[in-house]
């Protein structure tokens, strides 16, 4: 019995040693045959290739996504691979300017790693003065200068001396029976990869010299991913000192992006630009987006992280004075897969990152009959990182849209959001009774989102509802946010009726918070510095004192109803 105890024990003891013998690592060591890739030309940059070497059982490779290497995992055990390595181009014509990128290439294998720099030259403009004429001066050098654009070459030949297409010249499109807008492209993805799209983009400088482009007129259908506008696609542009009176009729079929002067714009500029135009739709046959503004129909920024700096887009000084008429179709939703329309842009957000959407000092008037799920006066879905300031709403609305999200606005009001310093002086009526009605918001949804008031009264308008439970005179539904603050209100708002009898509610200096809107009492803190300002000649309603009758109310009644 002893021997077998002494037996087990070293057998035991042989075990605990195999044990700690499997939990030593091996350091497999991998190499390859350039330390680094350098210099790389913008244009026709080729193919590069690296051999690579390990003894450890197999590799993988990682590279930018301007690098497309022909393998991305291998054998090792001591075998050399090649591996090729094909480069994007960095260049798009002679007149537009590309940074430098860098990257780095990585190999991995056996819990080691080796690191291969890379990086590509940009490409500088160069435009020779001589061979422009100085600017567009007649409607056929603009057709011709569209044509350019849309076959992915430079607009030289239309530069001034600050290397900007310049519009000499008013012109008239009543003889354009067919627009093919500029920077046409097959498809523009979805929210989070628009900086792709398919296709000839614009993405220079265009000043109208404060002149004026008339009869833009049009009827579309916008196919699956179309963008469609005067501009269809802009990237890195900018649109200044413009006027444009339009006349445009639009639906869908698929998710599409539409706005009077551009359908997309991403990572641009839109400035001084006056829109005066007809809007009329018949939504969509879709269940996605459809998004028709103003302006824009879509806005979105990215975060350039090669060159480490936000492209930020900015529309700033435009005002939009429109008559608009549109239907959902057969899409009704009330989010951000439904039909929208906003008097400045519809759509606003970029792909979760750094950079924002700057809408300033943008002024929307006219009138907007609509059965739309989401539609305001500036941007009605601001879904992240679109900051609104000091742009005002004096458009009424009117709204039959069943179920819907509205606001005078902003709809939504989402991430990393918020409004500084709007107004809305335009009436609003929604009719349906699950409709949220607000006048500045009908949603604000997120903690990093705020709405803070400035020297103006933020709204003046009347705000007529179909929901009592979601009715504002700031949002529909103050549900989360960062702080509501500094607001000054006036105006007035009730009930919707069928009959006209709206039941307008008693609001004063000292009940206004009863009337901003449905508020989540976890966030009441959060509002701060609201006052109330009744409308002009209109006496606040009478407070009954301690003891009086029921006939006390009477001249409550007899003011608001």
């Amino acid at each position: 019995m002893k021997t077998l105890k002494t037996i087990s024990a070293v057998l035991l003891g042989a075990v605990v040693v195999l044990s700690c013998s499997k939990k030593q690592e091996v350091q497999y060591t991998i190499t390859v045959d350039r330390e680094a890739i350098t210099d790389l030309p913008a244009q026709n940059p080729g193919v590069e290739a690296l051999v690579i070497t390990t003894d450890a059982p197999s590799w993988i490779l990682t590279a930018p996504d301007w690098v497309t290497p022909d393998a991305t995992y291998g054998p090792g055990n001591g075998q050399s691979t090649i591996v090729s390595l094909t480069i994007a181009s960095n260049y798009k014509n002679e007149a537009t300017e590309t940074s430098p990128r860098s990257g780095e290439i990585k190999i991995s294998g056996g819990r080691s790693s080796v690191s291969v720099p890379i990086n590509q030259l940009g490409h500088k403009a160069v435009i020779d003065p001589s061979s422009s004429i100085g600017g567009i001066p007649d409607l056929k050098e603009f057709l011709d200068f569209v044509e350019v654009i849309n076959n992915g070459e430079a607009p030289v030949r239309w530069m001034n001396d600050k290397f900007e297409v310049e519009l000499k010249a008013d012109l008239d499109l009543s003889s354009v029976t067919d627009w093919t807008p500029i920077g046409n492209v097959e498809s523009t993805g979805n929210a989070n990869n628009s900086s792709s799209p398919k296709g000839n983009y614009f993405g220079f400088v265009f000043d109208g010299g404060g002149h004026t482009i008339r009869n833009f007129k049009a009827t579309k259908t916008l196919a699956e991913g179309q963008t469609w506008g005067l501009f269809g696609y802009i990237y890195n542009a900018t649109i200044k000192n413009l006027n444009l009176e339009a006349e445009v009729n639009l639906s869908a079929s698929g998710e599409a992006d539409a706005g009077v002067l551009v359908g997309t714009a991403n990572s641009s500029t839109i400035e001084n630009v006056k829109v005066n135009a007809k809007i009329t739709s018949t939504g969509t046959s879709s269940t996605k987006r459809f998004a028709v503004g103003g302006i824009a129909g879509f806005l979105f920024s990215t975060f350039n992280s090669e060159e480490g700096i936000a492209k930020d887009t900015f529309v700033k000084n435009c005002e939009v004075t429109a008559e608009v008429s549109m239907d959902c179709g057969s899409n009704a939703a009330a989010g951000a897969t439904g039909v929208m329309y906003g008097g400045i842009a519809a759509f606003s957000t970029n792909a979760k990152n750094d950079s924002r959407i700057h809408i300033e000092n943008c002024v929307n008037n006219g009138t907007m009959t609509v059965k739309v799920g989401r539609c305001s006066g500036i941007c009605p879905t601001a879904n992240y990182g679109t900051y609104m300031e000091h742009c005002t709403n004096n458009a009424s609305q009117f709204n039959t849209i069943e179920n819907g999200r509205i606001g005078q606005i902003c709809c939504n009001l989402s991430a990393q959001s918020h409004l500084l310093d709007c107004v809305n002086t335009g009436d609003v009526t929604t009719t349906d009774a699950a409709t949220r009605t607000g006048a500045l918001v009908s949603l604000v949804g997120d903690n990093t989102a705020y709405i803070e008031g400035g020297e103006r009264t933020a709204n003046t308008g009347t705000i007529l509802g179909g929901d009592p439970n979601y009715l504002g005179l700031i949002c529909g539904y103050n549900n989360k946010f960062d702080h509501i603050s500094d607001l000054v209100l006036s105006g007035r708002i009730g009930l919707y009726k069928a009959d006209g009898n709206h039941e307008m509610y008693p609001v004063n200096s000292g009940n206004v918070m009863e009337y901003i809107g449905n508020l989540n009492k976890d966030y009441a803190d959060k509002v701060t510095n609201i006052t109330y300002i009744s409308p002009s000649g209109e006496p606040e309603p009478e407070t009954p004192k301690a003891g009086g009758s029921i006939k006390d109310l009477d001249p409550v009644n007899d003011t608001w109803n």
